[in-house]
């Protein structure tokens, strides 16, 4: 099964009237990044998410709390829950869209709600994707050129889907899932081509300065670039020493990108990785 989007792609190529976009994961500094420990309250922090004004903001992993962060210091600036009783679910991804903060959790369901004041709480709605849990759902962003929010699976892609990794699309205006996944990211290539064996996704973002999306694996310590299309344009390891579960992705206004790790047994942390210095 190809994905329409895909399809579509295939039909432009052969035509020349599309060039596929070029990689940008290798422009950031992998050596040398600065990396924050991160509050006792965050041990369990998961996704993360950018706001157009540059604000930073995070999650736990096992309760409807969202934080914001400093990302320069790794500091908590205030913190809220997502209703009056704080829900315990498994959350797994959060995303930002215009004046809206999404939650989603392992099992698919989305909590849709606004920022709040330190201390307090919101109302939030809950949308029922369809997916469920055998999808092991990790990650979450923002599309903006289709208004959507992006799902990326860690476990059952779909019927007739075995051997990818799956990313859904979740229309925001008319509240429903696409059928049929956005993006297919086929394992055997992923392990041939990267030597990514067993890439889980954990967290995808859309990079606004470049026009493509990255996603984070935890399983095998990894990153890729996927064009809009859903094309891998490349792929880097990661560092174990420096990423020991590494749970969300988001860039900062000036295009640093950060990547927080759940604590296993110490502390979490975030790690900013900036832009390589151009050669003049």
């Amino acid at each position: 099964m190809i994905p329409i989007i895909s399809k579509i792609l295939i039909i432009l190529l052969f035509t020349g009237l599309y060039i596929l976009p070029q990689t940008h994961l290798t422009d950031y500094n992998y050596k040398n990044p600065k990396q924050y420990k991160l509050s006792a309250y965050l041990k369990e922090i998961s996704g993360l998410a950018a706001t157009e004004d540059g604000r930073i903001f995070t999650h736990d992993d096992e309760r409807g709390i969202v934080y914001q962060l400093n990302y320069k210091n790794g500091k908590i600036l205030k913190r809220f829950s997502i209703a009056n009783k704080i829900p315990d679910r498994d959350f797994e991804g959060i995303a930002i869209a215009d004046a809206l903060y999404y939650l989603i959790t392992s099992s698919g369901d989305i909590y849709e709600f606004n920022e709040t004041g330190n201390g307090k709480f919101s109302k939030s709605k809950i949308y029922r994707t369809g997916l469920t849990v055998s999808n092991n759902i990790e990650g979450l962003c923002y599309d903006t050129s289709t208004n959507s929010l992006l799902i990326a699976c860690k476990g059952f892609p779909g019927k007739k889907l075995k051997g990818y990794r799956a990313v859904y699309s979740y229309e925001l205006k008319g509240k429903k899932l696409i059928p049929e996944p956005r993006f297919l990211l086929p394992l055997n290539h992923l392990d041939k081509r990267y030597k990514f064996r067993n890439f889980s996704p954990s967290a995808i973002e859309y990079n606004s300065a470049t026009g493509t999306f990255f996603i984070l694996s935890s399983h095998v310590k990894a990153l890729i670039e996927v064009s809009p299309e859903g094309k891998i344009l490349n792929g880097i390891s990661l560092s174990g020493k420096m990423h020991t579960q590494p749970e969300g992705l988001t860039f900062t206004k000036d295009m640093k990108m950060i990547i927080s790790d759940e604590g296993r047994g110490g502390h979490s942390t975030i790690t900013i990785y900036s832009l390589k210095e151009r050669k003049k």
